[in-house]
Formats: structure tokens, C-alpha cells, sequence
């Protein structure tokens, strides 16, 4: 009989590290201290997964849509 002796994702490790700055940050922190990147949940090898900026990609859309309007508006 095999037994299992994979340890749950979240017992394998006592802290994470911030993919930004690489400071180590408890597993419950949701930004890093020192630079003040949001975290998300711990991979495999101890790093905090980056979440992804939505703000800043729908910010960067909308610019773009106003650029392509004002062009059009003031060429054509």
C-alpha cells in the first residue's frame, strides 16, 4: 500500500517571495511591504503568482480608443 506523502500546497511553505523585488512576505499578505506589488497565492517554488493589472490594461484601451477618435476627428 503506497502512501501519500505529498504535503497540501499551502503547508510546503513558510513564506512566499514577491516576484517584483524578491523580499520574502508572509503566505497572508496581499501586497509586498517594500514595494507594493499585490500578491497572489504561492507556486511551487516559493514565488507569489503576480496578479494581473485590469485597471491598467482598461486605461490603456480607452487611451488608445481616444487617440483613434481624435485622429479621425482632426485629419479627416
Amino acid at each position: 500500500m503506497a502512501v501519500d506523502t505529498a504535503t497540501p500546497k499551502d503547508k510546503r511553505h513558510v513564506s512566499k517571495k514577491c516576484p517584483e523585488c524578491y523580499e520574502y512576505v508572509p503566505l497572508e499578505a496581499k501586497r509586498c511591504p517594500s514595494c507594493k506589488v499585490r500578491l497572489g497565492a504561492v507556486n511551487e517554488h516559493g514565488m507569489a503568482e503576480r496578479l494581473t493589472n485590469w485597471r491598467a490594461y482598461i486605461i490603456c484601451i480607452a487611451l488608445w480608443l481616444f487617440l483613434a477618435f481624435y485622429v479621425k476627428w482632426a485629419f479627416f
